[in-house]
């Protein structure tokens, strides 16, 4: 019996992890939208799957990081959907090619803004948000 206990343990903690890292998501599209809206920011959506491998790699290694992580929370407003668990509304679904990971950033107005699509370590990652960031504030 330990041993099945021991063994299911190690499984679950093998394919269990926190998606979310340090970034404070929003909990759900509609109330991101209205945040954007209000603080002027563009919405980073960032749809998954459960079994990808890239997708795990953003979740555990780059929204972990302090860096990457706190700029988001600062200059974003972040929300995050599981294709295969969750529905995605289809405001947002209109922008997703059905490859993930899919980093869309959207405008206040619903508009697209970029679509990042795959994975990238911690430091490129964040060079892009700024990229990102910077040329959308200097557009408006």
């Amino acid at each position: 019996m330990r041993k099945f206990l021991a063994l299911a343990l190690f499984v679950v903690s093998v394919f269990a992890f926190e998606w979310s890292g340090k970034v404070n998501w929003a909990m759900n599209y509609q109330l991101a939208k209205q945040l954007a809206q209000k603080e002027h920011k563009l919405i980073m959506v960032d749809i998954a799957l459960t079994k990808c491998p890239p997708c795990r790699y953003l979740a555990t290694k780059v929204y972990t990081d302090d860096k990457v992580a706190n700029y988001i929370n600062q200059n974003f407003v972040p929300v995050f959907y599981l294709a295969d668990q969750d529905q995605i509304p289809a405001e947002v679904e209109a922008y997703f090619t059905g490859s993930t990971p899919t980093i869309l950033f959207i405008k206040p107005n619903g508009e697209l803004y970029f679509r990042m699509i795959g994975a990238r370590p911690p430091q490129m990652f964040l060079k892009i948000l700024k990229d990102v960031n910077e040329k959308y504030k200097g557009a408006k």
